[in-house]
């Protein structure tokens, strides 16, 4: 029972994060009906996690499980914590979960997995071991990222210069390497990496953080994710005129729509 259930686990975690593909469970996997799942993603207000939610439930519905959307209005480490006890609390089988702070939660995850909750991780891991991690390659992303900024500054005749970040915060395991990935395509050239700004995955906080980067003559700003990257967006339209002769923003957005499979088991 345990294992048909994380085979069920798993083909709604691949589903939910790859967004466009097919998956198809062995035929001796079949639900009760009774098996409830938690998707606890970092907030449930990005387009991404509710995406996310849409291929979960789409999945469920063909399995015949319940997945449950309980994720926080708002990154906030506390709420996701509440999101994964209230889970434990409503006797879940299962904890599809994209960790925002690792270290926050672990211990919260670790309660629940000692129950026998299974743990599968979407997009962001924490330090729990889990059954299975369904992610993008986000430090590949983050140098890809990198990589087309170069190419663009470089098409715009522009070979130096200073270039801004705005990430989520320190601790999110996705977001901090797809900030690695990032820097390290500008290693070697005459671009200067500003200080990392953090504006909490929320889009007016980045958008000030962008316009103080434009203030500034940065040539790049890099959004680490939807949030961060709809602020800088916000930021190019409130200060057009000054940041089209500096500037060009790079979205992430397309990259990280495209995850791929790290683990199965």
């Amino acid at each position: 029972m345990k294992r048909k259930l994380l085979a069920m686990v798993c083909a709604v975690s691949m589903i939910a994060s790859l967004g466009a593909a097919t998956v198809y469970a062995s035929d001796d996997v079949k639900a009760t009906g009774d098996e409830k799942i938690a998707l606890i993603t970092m907030d449930s207000i990005d387009q991404h996690w509710i995406t996310l939610n849409e291929g979960a439930q789409e999945e469920a519905k063909e399995l015949g499980v319940t997945v449950d959307f309980m994720s926080p209005n708002t990154k906030d480490d506390a709420q996701q914590i509440e999101c994964v006890n209230n889970a434990v609390a409503g006797g879940y089988d299962a904890i599809m979960v994209a960790a925002n702070g690792p270290d926050a939660i672990s211990s919260a995850l670790q309660e629940a997995k000692d129950q026998g909750i299974k743990i599968v991780y979407v997009d962001s891991p924490a330090n729990v071991e889990a059954e299975a991690t369904f992610s993008t390659d986000n430090e590949a992303a983050g140098t890809t990222a990198g990589e087309e900024m170069k190419k663009a500054l470089e098409d715009a005749g522009i070979t130096s210069g200073k270039i801004g970040i705005i990430n989520v915060n320190a601790a999110t395991d996705s977001c901090v390497n797809r900030e690695e990935g990032f820097r390290a395509a500008f290693d070697g050239t005459d671009f200067e990496i500003m200080e990392t700004q953090y504006g909490e995955g929320d889009a007016a906080k980045s958008q000030t953080i962008a316009e103080n980067y434009i203030t500034q003559g940065v040539v790049g700003i890099f959004g680490c994710n939807e949030g961060s990257t709809t602020g800088a967006g916000n930021a190019n339209d409130v200060k057009e005129e000054e940041f089209l002769k500096n500037a060009i923003v790079i979205t992430l957005g397309v990259i990280i729509g495209v995850a791929g499979v790290l683990a199965i088991f």
